[in-house]
């Protein structure tokens, strides 16, 4: 019998998140006394039943509807320490002691309440529900538009917004940050060719998402030649605001992008996790410089400074710059004065979905 074949996340189903959510009780394993005290104070305010492990290192809360499951977990979080709620082992289930197939939903506390509020998740990854707000980025001396970033939105199923820092936050609590990004990236293109945007096209995505380059990286390509994009048109952004521990595994990441003709930007330069192995690792095709450098950079001559070193930097490795948070013309006109090639911000337009309304990012 041959080894069975392991499947790249990113090309796993979305399931349900309910795993560990079906039932009519909440199990509970604090981690000393004084929590499980606290636990039941909580279920008694909610007037709901609580049953003890015969030596009280456990207990048992009866939620007979999902409301009241809401209404536990949700003060439970009000009232508890973040240690005691990850320290705290959690199940929703049926009977007194967890079924052998219902210990594998074991999990902490925190991250049942996660799952509990996150549970729109599936319903937005599987219905279609991702959409992108387009921002317009454009020559900072000539001000003409040269492409958009597209920011990740999604719509409830009652029309309300989703932001990308929402979706991101359930992705990672409900381990399917590798299936979003492959959406997200999917979409982005799909709309972009949808509304006919010239130019380039600006998407944002998490290499420590992808598993396996040649075959989490094959759907993004896919995309683009099913609608007829230039790869030389999509640049994607690895946001330097999170930390990269492995930067072997993301060099290898934008090689197999860069085969392809895709092109790479290093967004949010100067947010906090700078470093000089970044530009010599990723060698980027453009620099992002964050807004907390660029806002106020006409009247700030330590930003304009450091800006100033940034473009310079820029130049010797051939990397274009763009100046991102733009909302006045004084700091447009001084990221033009130092060199500046792009910028991006709430003076030439918010992001916006382009069936509807401008939004906020």
């Amino acid at each position: 019998m041959g080894h069975p074949q392991h499947v790249c996340p990113c090309q796993q189903p979305i399931t349900e998140p309910a795993a560990g959510l079906a039932g009519d009780r909440v199990l509970l394993w604090p981690p000393i006394v004084h929590t499980a005290g606290k636990l039941a104070s909580v279920a008694e305010e909610l007037a709901l039943h609580v049953e003890w492990g015969s030596d009280r290192t456990w207990l048992s809360v009866r939620v007979p509807e999902r409301d009241a499951l809401d209404r536990f977990l949700g003060l439970t979080s009000q009232h508890l320490t973040e240690e005691e709620l990850e320290s705290t082992l959690a199940l929703v289930g049926t009977d007194t002691s967890p079924t052998p197939r219902e210990i594998p939903a074991i999990r902490s506390l925190r991250k049942l309440i996660a799952a509990t509020q996150s549970a729109w998740f599936t319903d937005v990854l599987t219905n279609g529900s991702l959409t992108c707000a387009f921002q317009p980025i454009v020559s900072a001396v000539q001000r003409n538009i040269v492409g958009h970033e597209a920011l990740l939105r999604a719509r409830r199923s009652d029309g309300t917004i989703v932001t990308a820092a929402q979706l991101l936050s359930a992705a990672k609590v409900l381990d399917k940050l590798v299936q979003l990004d492959v959406q997200a990236r999917i979409t982005a293109l799909e709309e972009f060719a949808t509304h006919k945007l010239e130019g380039l096209v600006f998407v944002n995505f998490t290499p420590t998402a992808v598993y396996d380059p040649r075959t989490c990286l094959q759907s993004t390509w896919n995309a683009a030649r099913r609608h007829g994009i230039d790869p030389r048109r999509v640049v994607f952004e690895v946001i330097e605001s999170e930390s990269l521990p492995n930067l072997k595994h993301v060099h290898d990441v934008l090689a197999a992008y860069r085969e392809r003709g895709f092109r790479i930007a290093l967004d949010d330069v100067g947010s906090g996790y700078s470093s000089l192995a970044w530009f010599s690792a990723l060698r980027p095709d453009f620099v992002k410089i964050d807004r907390h450098l660029t806002h106020g950079l006409s009247a700030e001559p330590i930003k304009r400074a450091v800006v100033t070193k940034i473009v310079e930097l820029c130049r010797t490795i051939g990397a274009q710059v763009i100046a991102e948070g733009i909302e006045t013309p004084e700091d447009a006109a001084a990221a033009a004065e130092v060199g500046v090639d792009y910028v991006q911000g709430y003076l030439f337009g918010y992001p916006r979905i382009l069936s509807e309304t401008t939004v906020p990012s």
